[in-house]
């Protein structure tokens, strides 16, 4: 008898026992999480209510809590949650008293502006991708910058930062994760340099969210709202909102890993950024036809105003031209992030439920109601960072501009407004907290406790900042009569 093959199948047998046992909880645990968070809603929704609220009044209440709870819980995915809003609202408004709104303009959302925006931006990502433009940019700007360790993680930043701005910050982290990793494998995963550039990834595309408006969900959600509030947010004003304190919260970061992590190290080796695979002729064609449309795309986003171009119809031109010119396929486009999409669109309904049948109710309440300006910038800036952390940021941003739209009176939605959208670009706290920091975290290379330091600096330095920016903007430049048209 084989007692080493016996014992080989006995532990063979108990892990896959074990992995299925391990299934089955997780699968009970989230089935308990759901009906846990159902219940707190429908008796939450009970208990707030008031006695004048219609049904329809009633079901926009459930379905706002029920949708934070199944967010905070992640009971299920997040982009299930925003389908589930959308469906129940489709049926609920078009089936009960009370309801002021048309099921139609509950699934117009998907063709929102907003959506058009994010999907011209996907395509852009999919064609850097495609055509390894994405990669050939870090390793040309990365050469610059030097040997020396504190010069290399400015510049591995810098680059993530600027890809971000005009790609997703998950597919940034991605790449620029893909491009080091030669790199970190060989220095080991307890080299003070590797756990500086880890860390610096998910920090740089994070904070460069705040720095244009197709960089995060949360900023068009944000602008989206002020937008019905007769607010119009162009991409150049969020440019001029956004960008100075990405540099500066980015700049401050980096001479905080510098400090920290590589001020020991004197030269560190780039020869991995020689490995450079050779593209066909075919590819380099297509790479130059994506350099065009990026440009012209970005132009036409920042001049669109000046020419009476909406942002949305800019994004149709990598729409249109990316799959005519054969740089994306049917099969590329079957891959882009259709979730986050469709987070988006449930978010959009929402909106627009607790602006239609909500907010008409508790504006009535608190109209007389005198706010504290800098305490309500405070609190809100606190909220959105807390529950960016352990949620969605667009699942936050979502909620806090919704609410705020609710509760504050108009002159100060739009300074909440862009506090909010900015802080939602903080919550680095956790390695759940945004998609780059799970990135970075699957390579077995980084603890969670790693992820402290950008989780403060982001929740304390970078709200802080962001305060002091909006009031400088609002105090002391025309930046808000620009926007408001005066």
């Amino acid at each position: 008898m084989d007692l080493k093959k016996i014992n080989s199948d006995i532990r063979l047998y108990s892990n896959l026992l074990i992995e299925k046992s391990l299934d089955v909880w997780n699968i009970k645990t989230k089935v308990g999480l759901f009906f846990f968070s159902m219940g707190i809603s429908i008796l939450a929704t009970y208990l707030l209510s008031p006695d004048v609220f219609t049904k329809a009044q009633q079901y926009t209440m459930f379905i706002l809590i029920f949708s934070i709870c199944l967010w905070v819980t992640e009971a299920i995915p997040p982009f299930a949650v925003g389908i589930m809003i959308t469906g129940f609202l489709i049926y609920t408004m078009g089936n009960i008293e009370g309801s002021t709104i048309d099921p139609k303009t509950i699934s117009n959302t998907w063709s929102d502006s907003v959506i058009w925006i994010f999907l011209g931006g996907f395509f852009l990502s999919e064609g850097m991708r495609k055509t390894n433009l994405d990669i050939s940019l870090f390793r040309g700007t990365i050469s610059i910058f030097g040997s020396r360790p504190k010069y290399v993680l400015l510049g591995i930043m810098l680059v993530t930062s600027c890809l971000s701005l005009i790609i997703s910050n998950t597919a940034t982290s991605a790449m620029i994760l893909a491009a080091v990793m030669p790199f970190l494998k060989k220095e080991g995963k307890d080299s003070p340099m590797s756990q500086a550039i880890l860390i610096s990834i998910p920090a740089s595309a994070t904070f460069a969210g705040m720095g244009s408006l197709i960089s995060s969900p949360p900023n068009l959600i944000v602008v989206d709202t002020l937008k019905s509030a007769g607010i119009d947010v162009s991409f150049f004003d969020w440019l001029i909102l956004g960008m100075p304190i990405a540099v500066v919260l980015l700049l401050l970061f980096w001479f905080i890993l510098k400090q920290k992590y590589t001020s020991k190290i004197d030269k560190i080796d780039l020869n991995f950024l020689d490995e450079q695979p050779k593209l066909s002729s075919k590819i380099k064609l297509q790479r130059l036809f994506v350099v065009i449309i990026l440009i012209i795309t970005v132009i036409f986003w920042m001049m669109g105003t000046k020419l009476n171009i909406p942002t949305a119809a800019t994004s149709g031109i990598p729409i249109m031209f990316l799959p005519m010119l054969g740089i994306i396929t049917a099969e590329d486009i079957r891959k882009l992030p259709w979730d986050t999409l469709m987070l988006v669109a449930g978010g959009l309904s929402l909106g627009i439920a607790i602006k239609e049948l909500l907010a008409p109710y508790y504006s009535q309440i608190l109209g007389n109601i005198q706010f504290n300006e800098y305490l309500i910038m405070i609190i809100f800036a606190i909220i959105t960072v807390i529950f960016s952390n352990i949620m969605s940021s667009t699942a936050t941003a979502t909620i806090v501009i919704n609410i705020a739209a609710v509760v504050l009176p108009p002159e100060q939605i739009l300074p909440v407004g862009l506090v909010i959208g900015l802080s939602s670009s903080c919550g680095l706290f956790l390695p759940v907290s945004t998609p780059p920091n799970a990135i970075v975290y699957s390579t077995g290379m980084l603890k969670q406790s790693d992820f402290y330091l950008a989780g403060f600096f982001g929740a304390i330095v970078g709200t802080i900042a962001i305060i002091t920016w909006v009031l400088f903007l609002q105090y002391f430049t025309p930046y808000f009569g620009m926007v408001l048209g005066q």
